[in-house]
């Protein structure tokens, strides 16, 4: 696959938004994120309560992703836990009471449905290739002892996968580095 690295800032006045530089495949995702302080501040230093639009490259889907700042440094293996919505297709990575995250997915398709239940995360890979697929799974995390994981992947609003929980690339890493093996996961229809 190609890599594709872009930048571009829209600057207009206070509201000003700005592409945050993404690389990887091409099908990977572009973050527009407004910023919320002044422009010379660095696109790494977002603001608490950074509102994330995700757009695909290859596709005309739009999501958005959120995630606090301050609620993600209180998580804990311990405190942590994921509820994906099939409903909604969105996840919230919850700290004790509170959302940490909330995030688009791209669940199971109606002949390959992803289940609902409680899970627990049964293995973490950063790089995973699925053995009835063939296909790369980046950021996998286990739910299930029949293949189903949480893991990056082209995310649309409809369901498309194969069971999976398709996650974008900006919203799984920092899920994968937070979660841990034993951290539980509840799919609600």
């Amino acid at each position: 696959m190609m890599n594709a690295k872009k930048t571009l800032s829209i600057i207009a006045g206070a509201g000003a938004l700005a592409l945050a530089a993404c690389s990887g495949p091409q099908e990977e995702n572009l973050r527009m994120v407004p910023l919320t302080a002044p422009t010379t501040m660095p696109m790494t230093s977002y603001g608490p309560n950074t509102r994330v639009v995700v757009a695909g490259v290859d596709y005309t889907e739009v999501h958005d992703e959120w995630m606090n700042q301050d609620i993600m440094k209180k998580a804990t293996p311990g405190n942590t836990r994921v509820v994906i919505s099939r409903g909604s297709q969105r996840g919230q990575l919850m700290v004790g009471d509170e959302v940490a995250m909330d995030f688009p997915v791209c669940l199971g398709t109606a002949s390959l449905r992803t289940p609902v239940g409680h899970f627990r995360i049964t293995e973490k890979a950063v790089h995973h290739v699925s053995n009835l697929y063939d296909a790369s799974m980046p950021y996998f995390m286990r739910l299930t002892d029949s293949g189903i994981g949480m893991h990056v992947g082209p995310v649309f609003q409809t369901p498309q996968s194969h069971g999976c929980i398709r996650m974008t690339r900006s919203s799984c890493v920092p899920l994968f580095k937070t979660v841990k093996v034993g951290t539980p996961v509840t799919i609600v229809r």
